[in-house]
């Protein structure tokens, strides 16, 4: 019983915990993004599991991201 509140607890973020979480969440999808652009550039023929991948971590970030 202890160890559902507990997890219940963790669930909310102090605001500055929140912000620092936000950009993280943002320097990774900029990250992500320049990565993808450059194997786009390089790669003509860039596989579509390796760009679906990409593009995959990149909408979870942003859904992350809009959930905070």
């Amino acid at each position: 019983m202890m160890h559902i509140a507990h997890k219940r607890a963790s669930l909310h973020f102090p605001m500055e915990d929140t912000a620092v979480l936000k950009k993280q969440l943002q320097r990774e999808i900029n990250c992500l993004e320049m990565q993808l652009e450059r194997l786009r550039r390089r790669d003509a023929h860039l596989d579509l599991i390796t760009l679906q991948t990409y593009e995959d971590m990149i909408n979870a970030r942003r859904d992350m991201l809009d959930g905070l």
